[in-house]
């Protein structure tokens, strides 16, 4: 029970932010039991910050009109997203941006974007003995997928070598934005040119190097028409695109929105396709069911097969539930609001801590289980399960971060045999800004003969 409006938020600090990026799920758990729902917790850069857990605190955050919240100042995902990140929008701007971002990733670009995903997904099984097998550390396997699919789908990166670069350079900004970065302000100094913000900003400046030389390529390629109307990639839309009054996006906005979808599309989808393996490793009839699923689809089912078939929607949703990649969502008061009933002032912060809101016992049966099965007989509201946040704010590559998530995890089904042993779950950090499990999750994997045999389907 709550002995206060809100319970206070303790000493918190350093000795709080520690805590909750070594175990995210733990640290709100344990708050949840001392102080009741919402608390608050105090945290470094960005002062006390009201934590709700309960559906209807999310309703009160989510369910919101658009103009009741914006992003918090002093956002720790500013020195890796930009600062004209969508993410760190508020007001008219953030409805103009998101309004230009969204047409990208509906309709017929999606399916364009699938073949891609699927193409991708079977090079890397290509890679794998055909005979005997072999031990697949899951998420390296994930990230490469979800990574080049960014650099080809998104940036539209044809040339191999850019796209070894790219990879490179961007390998080294998200390792080199540490934990400690993310959540100690004090620690985001050069210190002469040495030391860890030093390295992740020299990496990252090598990345926005790459990434404006690719955007002045694009815009060259605009001027010939027939060039540009091959391009199906993200960036050679929103290169093309115009707000309402006929202005195109500059090239720093590009960059930022950019980086944004590189993070999100590329961790997010990653990072659950890695949970959501690890728990068919350990489930053999689990595994057995979505194999007769996808079989049922055709002997190659296509993109838009996989993204219809109702258990594999129910896997992915159930990954991205049991553990979201991002752990809390955060917003700031446009002005006086309630949230379950404790009164916010303007400038005040709230947060939905995902993590509780996915393990609420008055929604989700057995909440600790891996169990799909739950989301083919019942529909969620967006404020029991919001895996992207939500309301205004939602993140606008959700859709695609779920489809690429079905078209992956369907096509690895499909063609290869991934198995194994029964040990306990990682348990769930921080890394860089998104929650992953701790330590590797290595798999026995076997390809299918006929897909290691034949050639994969080009860009």
């Amino acid at each position: 029970m709550i002995d206060t409006p809100a319970a206070a938020p303790g000493p918190g600090g350093a000795l709080d932010v520690m805590a909750l990026t070594s175990s995210p799920e733990r640290f709100f758990a344990r708050r949840l039991e001392e102080r009741g729902d919402p608390f608050r917790v105090r945290f470094p850069g960005l002062g006390d910050v009201l934590v709700t857990g309960h559906p209807d605190g999310a309703r009160d955050i989510f369910g919101a009109p658009a103009d009741a919240f914006v992003p918090t100042e002093n956002n720790p995902v500013e020195p890796l997203l930009g600062a004209g990140s969508l993410i760190l929008l508020g007001g008219d701007r953030h409805r103009r941006e998101r309004k230009i971002m969204m047409p990208p990733f509906h309709g017929d670009r999606m399916r364009a974007y699938g073949r891609i995903i699927q193409s991708r997904t079977l090079e890397e099984i290509a890679r794998w003995p055909a005979a005997g097998d072999a031990r697949l550390d899951v998420q390296a396997m994930t990230r490469a997928i979800t990574l080049d699919v960014i650099l080809r789908a998104i940036f539209g990166v044809r040339d191999e070598a850019t796209r070894a670069r790219f990879h490179e350079t961007i390998v080294a900004m998200l390792d080199g934005y540490t934990t400690p970065l993310v959540a100690l302000p004090a620690l985001r100094r050069g210190f002469g040119g040495i030391g860890p913000w030093a390295r992740f900003a020299k990496a990252r400046d090598a990345f926005r190097a790459l990434l404006h030389a690719e955007i002045a390529a694009r815009r060259a390629e605009a001027q010939h028409e027939s060039r540009a109307s091959e391009r199906e990639d993200v960036l050679s839309l929103l290169v093309a695109a115009r707000y309402e009054d006929g202005e195109a996006l500059s090239d720093e906005h590009l960059s930022d929105e950019l980086c944004t979808l590189l993070v999100a599309g590329h961790e997010t989808s990653a990072t659950a396709l890695a949970w959501a393996l690890f728990y068919l490793g350990r489930d053999a009839t689990l595994t057995g069911e979505l194999r007769a699923e996808i079989a049922g689809a055709g002997a190659a089912p296509s993109p838009d097969a996989l993204a219809e078939l109702p258990l594999l929607g129910a896997v992915c949703n159930e990954a991205l539930r049991l553990h979201p990649v991002v752990p809390i969502a955060i917003r700031r008061a446009a002005r006086d609001v309630t949230v379950r009933g404790v009164a916010v002032p303007e400038g005040a912060s709230v947060a939905v801590a995902l993590t509780l809101l996915h393990h609420h016992a008055s929604v989700w049966s057995e909440p600790s289980r891996f169990w799909p099965q739950r989301f083919l007989t019942r529909k969620y509201t967006p404020f029991e399960m919001a895996p992207f946040g939500g309301g205004a704010r939602r993140c606008v590559g959700a859709a695609f971060a779920t489809y690429e998530m079905k078209v992956i995890l369907g096509t690895l089904i499909a063609h290869a045999r991934l198995e194994g042993a029964d040990t306990p779950p990682p348990k769930p950090v921080v890394k860089n800004i998104t929650m992953a499990p701790s330590k590797p999750i290595y798999l026995h994997a076997v390809a299918n003969p006929l897909v290691a045999s034949h050639p994969t389907m080009g860009d």
